[in-house]
This record gives structure tokens, sequence and C-alpha cells, in this order.
């Protein structure tokens, strides 16, 4: 096997390992009264202590999104592993780059969607790593929140198959190169 095909074995292996983690990738707590944890393949969302259900109905897609994402890793790990036949699938690697684009989410739901809902104006911090003091009035009263926002270990873990995947691309490359 060849270097650039011993990477991409590597980064097939531990990109299965992680979809089929079934731990949150990051964890929202705002004030106690809204507490989110997400990730890419599903999502948890409690409002004063109470499941929301569209969280649930939320989850059946990003559930088959996770079988989806994990039948093609199989599939170009069976490819590599039977056929030596490289199968470029890079979804796996680029989740967790992408996967900051979740706090930003937070914050346009939060500005604009609950601000609508409630009638009220609030002005949530644009992006949050960490906790944070939160303050807005609503009906002429004046509301404070400690916000934290983090990501988890398995955050950090989903970008392990994202070296390997940069190393794989890498080195075809320069093996593409040292051919001509």
């Amino acid at each position: 096997m060849k270097t650039n095909e011993k990477l991409l074995l590597l980064y097939y292996i531990i990109s299965l390992i992680i979809i089929v983690i079934p731990l949150p990738w990051w964890g929202y707590n705002i004030g106690g009264v809204f507490v989110i944890t997400d990730s890419p393949f599903q999502i948890t969302a409690n409002f004063m202590g109470v499941n929301v259900i569209f969280a649930d109905i939320v989850n059946l897609f990003l559930n088959a999104f996770r079988i989806y994402v994990g039948m093609n890793v199989i599939y170009g790990l069976f490819m590599l592993w039977s056929k030596n036949t490289i199968i470029k699938y890079s979804t796996p690697a680029w989740l967790p780059v992408f996967y900051v684009i979740d706090p930003i989410l937070i914050y346009l739901v939060f500005n604009y969607v609950v601000s609508t809902a409630l009638g009220g104006h609030f002005s949530y911090p644009f992006l949050i790593i960490g906790t944070e003091d939160f303050m807005t009035t609503y009906q002429n009263t004046t509301v404070k929140m400690i916000i934290s926002s983090y990501p988890t270990g398995v955050y950090w873990l989903a970008f392990i198959p994202t070296g390997f995947y940069l190393a794989f691309i890498y080195s075809d490359y320069r093996q593409k190169r040292s051919y001509k």
C-alpha cells in the first residue's frame, strides 16, 4: 500500500469512528432556560427543562445524514481495501471546519427569530466560546442570563480525520506529480 492509500485508510477508519460516536460536538446553555447540545448527526434541545419536539423531528434527518455519510465512508473503505481503488469522499473531513457556522446560526436565531417571536430586541453576542453575560430588556424588564457556548472533546477529535484527509490530498498530489 502506498503512503497516500495508507493515509486515506486511516482517514476512513477514524471518520467512521467519529460518525458512530453518539455524543454532541457543541453545547449551549442560555441561563438554564434553553439548553442545546448538537452535532452534525443529532441535536437535543430543552426549553425550561422540557424536550423540544422539533429537535426530535430534526433528528430524523440528522440520523439519515449520519447513515448516508457512514455508508459512503464504508464504501470508500471497501473499495480501497478490496479493490485498491481510491474513492475521495471528503464530507467527514470538512464537517468540523464548517461546524464553526453553528454558533453563527444560534446568533441569527436569537437575534432575529426569537426576538421577533417575543416582540423584543435581543443583542445576542455574535460568537461565544466560553461564558458571557447576556442582558436584554423585555416588556420593561431587564433580563440577565449567563450564556455558555462550548465545543466538546468529540468536536476536537473530529479534526483528526481532517488532518489525515489533507495529508492524503498532499501525498496524492505529490505522487501524481512525480509520475510526470
